[in-house]
């Protein structure tokens, strides 16, 4: 899987423990000039400038009942985590700080915003609209799966780490979102497919989050996502990705998926997680907004009052587009996904008033 044409590489940078893990790979087959200096020193002030930051953030934690948008990769979370933004009162994180997590406490927001189309699809992200936290996480020298994205030859390897559950303490991360729950004036609100995989963790560290996971038709999933993936590591990736390791990678994720899902079953309620079906997001998304804000609870500045206007401005601020369909693929890990699903949705489904 080679570079397309007209298609600039956007090498990431972030803290060291990031760097290291990149050189570890050893000489990257696709870096631009001067590529090994300028990895060490970004490494380098990331540090510094963290060090700085995190010495002026709040040490206590205002961000003890977030609500976490959960879901495969492809699957409507982006369009959901929008949407119920848009409907005010929550704090969540936006693109400029994730992509500058070392400093944006710091700086604040830049004096000019601007949007961009993403890798993938004709989707819009804008410099201040709402941001998966997992490319904080990445940057800040966690362990996140989209490490794969730089280097694709380790995805597997990433896939793994990710599949056991074991998400850690996430110090630089739990500062992270206490920084923008301090100074977003709402309730916190994250979303990251990878927080899917460490929903123990989480559970752990906030015991009274929420969450809220959307599914969409496995088949679908797993098509988009081989587009999603390849778009994306034309864009970051410093190795090639081979066809091979990605299809592989992916259907570990739906098994992985699978399990996660069933120990979702056994061990959760309905007060902590609530199912969407991004079919009805698509057909009924007023019905599944006014679903989600019950669900969720207490939004700091909005009441039932607010309710429905709420709603209006959200379905009137943020596009939904229509998913494509596709035909369900003869494989086991996709059918296995539909099946627990299936029984995700009796359980955690919102029955009709």
């Amino acid at each position: 899987m080679t570079a397309r044409p007209g298609l600039r590489s956007q090498p990431l940078f972030g803290a060291r423990a990031l760097a290291e893990w990149i050189r570890r790979g050893g000489r990257p087959a696709r870096a631009p000039p001067g590529y090994g200096l300028r990895l060490r020193w970004h490494a380098h002030w990331f540090e510094v400038n963290w060090r700085m930051q995190l010495e002026r953030m709040p040490r206590d934690a205002p961000a003890a009942d977030p609500v976490f948008i959960l879901g495969l990769w492809r699957s409507g979370t982006t369009v959901l985590h929008e949407l119920v933004n848009a409907c005010g009162g929550w704090a969540t994180p936006q693109t400029w700080q994730c992509f500058h997590p070392s400093t944006c406490f710091m700086t604040g927001p830049p004096a000019r915003g601007g949007s961009v189309r993403r890798p993938m699809d004709q989707g819009l992200i804008s410099t201040e609209g709402p941001q998966e936290d997992e490319f904080a996480l990445l940057l800040l020298g966690e362990p996140s799966i989209y490490r794969g994205l730089i280097d694709p030859r380790r995805l597997l390897e990433c896939g793994a780490a990710a599949w056991s559950g074991d998400g850690g303490d996430l110090e630089r991360w739990q500062a992270f979102v206490r920084g923008v729950a301090a100074g977003g004036g709402g309730r916190l609100l994250l979303k990251s497919p990878g927080h899917a995989f460490r929903i123990p963790s989480l559970r752990r560290l906030f015991p009274a989050a929420r969450f809220i996971w959307i599914g969409r038709h496995p088949g679908e999933i797993l098509t988009s996502n081989l587009r999603m993936w390849g778009a994306m590591t034309r864009v970051y990736a410093l190795w090639d990705c081979t066809d091979d390791v990605l299809h592989r990678f992916l259907r570990e994720a739906m098994r992985a998926c699978s399990r996660v899902l069933e120990r979702c079953i056994a061990e959760m309620t309905r007060e902590q997680m609530l199912w969407v079906d991004f079919e009805a997001l698509q057909t009924d998304p007023e019905r599944v907004l006014r679903q989600i804000l019950r669900f969720a609870g207490a939004r700091p500045g909005h009441g039932g009052q607010s309710l429905n206007g709420d709603i209006d401005t959200a379905l009137a601020s943020v596009p939904i587009h229509r998913g494509t369909r596709t035909a369900m693929p003869d494989d086991e890990s996709v059918r296995q996904l539909d099946g627990v699903m299936r029984e995700a949705r009796r359980r955690f489904g919102e029955a009709e008033a």
